[in-house]
């Protein structure tokens, strides 16, 4: 199980990678760069050539941009346009919309992206493995994965992680998380989610816990260089801790955060999910996750991050508390 769900992650990745359309920004200092322009964000545009990684340029150092692919567009004066950029015969840069041609400059854009096709996808995967020798034996291994298709207003995300640690051949962590979430947006940024969660962890005497639920939720702002959403659900919890097999309802409290820096090199990311036991036994559990992704080369990435597991009534004779700081290589295609 270990092994073939990772290689199943980007297996299921690489079956949807394609290549990007190439487009041209030329330079006022007559450089001419080719490659796939991703936005325009801060004054500054990305573009991701077929030789290197993604990297920014100033907008203002841009004499004009060539593409085939329409873009969303949003002007200086906050009013937004699908479009193409194009070069007339004399050289200079035109907007081609669909209901006109028009010149026009790089200046005059506040915030570019690719389309919206109504479909967009996400695979990530992460690797850890850590090993001492020495007095002491020691082999850490975590993996975890992320994958997201969203169609339109639907969205389904899958998310798993693997954590396991040994000392001196004696288990000391043993936790499997799997869980499915679908959303539907049935407003611009409402949504209403299903899903349930698994979660197993006999080094604490969790031999399962089951967490079906359906909530709400809201998506602040979703663009090329921030994500963050919240969301309040009603779960069942049905588990086995200790030897005794309880049954419970809960509510369910997620955050999930992400924001570029460094230009896009840089990711910070925050992810926070809080139980509160309502029905059947009293507890309160918690999950947090925070950490930095930077780009290494192309789709790898570096990864850095701390997760801290928080239990009130835990089964007994464990502590309430287990911290993992991983560092790592993960790998995103989309």
């Amino acid at each position: 199980m270990r092994n073939t769900l990772p290689c199943a992650f980007i297996a299921a990745a690489l079956l949807f990678h394609a290549d990007a359309p190439a487009d041209v920004i030329v330079m006022k200092n007559g450089d001419r760069i080719t490659g796939a322009i991703k936005r325009i964000w801060d004054e500054e545009l990305s573009i991701e050539p077929a030789y290197a990684d993604e990297f920014s340029v100033e907008l203002r150092e841009i004499a004009h941009i060539e593409s085939d692919q329409e873009f969303d567009i949003e002007l200086r004066d906050d009013s937004t346009i699908q479009g193409r950029f194009e070069v007339d015969e004399e050289g200079n840069m035109i907007l081609v919309t669909a209901e006109a041609t028009r010149p026009f400059t790089p200046s005059a854009i506040k915030e570019l992206e690719e389309l919206d096709d109504g479909f967009d996808w996400l695979v990530r995967s992460d690797f850890l493995l850590n090993a001492t020798r020495g007095n002491t034996h020691t082999s850490d291994y975590l993996w975890q994965g992320y994958g997201s298709v969203e169609t339109g207003d639907h969205r389904h995300v899958v998310d798993a992680k693997f954590n396991q640690k040994a000392q001196d051949g004696v288990a000391t962590t043993e936790e499997n998380n799997l869980s499915y979430a679908y959303s539907w947006f049935f407003a611009d940024r409402w949504f209403l989610s299903g899903g349930i969660g698994f979660k197993r962890d006999p080094i604490r005497e969790l031999r399962y816990r089951y967490t079906p639920g359906a909530g709400i939720g809201f998506r602040f702002f979703e663009d090329a260089d921030r994500h963050f959403e919240v969301s309040l659900s009603a779960v069942g919890v049905r588990e086995e801790i200790g030897g005794v097999t309880n049954e419970s309802a809960a509510a369910r409290w997620g955050l999930r955060y992400e924001r570029d820096l460094l230009g896009g090199d840089m990711e910070f990311f925050h992810n926070h999910r809080l139980w509160r036991y309502v029905t059947g036994r009293r507890n309160t559990v918690a999950d947090t996750t925070t950490g930095f992704r930077w780009d290494v080369w192309r789709d790898i990435y570096f990864n850095v991050q701390l997760d801290w597991d928080w239990e009130a009534e835990p089964a007994p004779g464990n502590e309430q508390e287990d911290l993992t700081f991983a560092v790592g290589i993960g790998v995103e295609l989309d």
